[in-house]
């Protein structure tokens, strides 16, 4: 039996970790050894999402989906502090320009959402 497993780079890693912040770093890099196709997204991103967000900080947790018991997701969080509803108009515009044009595979695994600072 032989191993197909794709895992991910060193570099990729490394790269990841200096454009997010993970929230429990072993399940995400896991997440990720078992969806590597999430790789070339999750380097594109923060370019895309700064053009809508440019003082954001940028996270990545893996989450049960709430629809189905045994599905998780990786969800990028978009730290910042704008008024909510012009946060709410930039994420579907980021949505309209960016986050369509993924496959059907990613949108299955991977969701972005807004999210605010405790102090805002």
């Amino acid at each position: 039996m032989t191993d197909t497993a794709v895992s991910i780079s060193p570099a990729d890693i490394q790269t990841i970790e200096q454009l997010y912040t993970f929230r429990e770093r072993t399940e995400v890099l896991e997440f990720l050894d078992k969806h590597p196709f999430l790789i070339p997204v999750l380097l594109e991103a923060p370019d895309k999402i700064r053009h809508y967000f440019p003082d954001s900080q940028l996270f990545l947790e893996v989450v049960p989906d709430r629809e189905s018991i045994d599905w998780v997701q990786l969800i990028l969080s978009i730290l910042m502090k704008l008024d909510p509803h012009e946060a709410v108009a930039r994420l579907h515009q980021f949505d309209e320009n960016w986050s369509r044009s993924l496959s059907h595979q990613v949108h299955q695994q991977f969701f972005t959402t807004l999210e605010y600072p405790d102090e805002f």
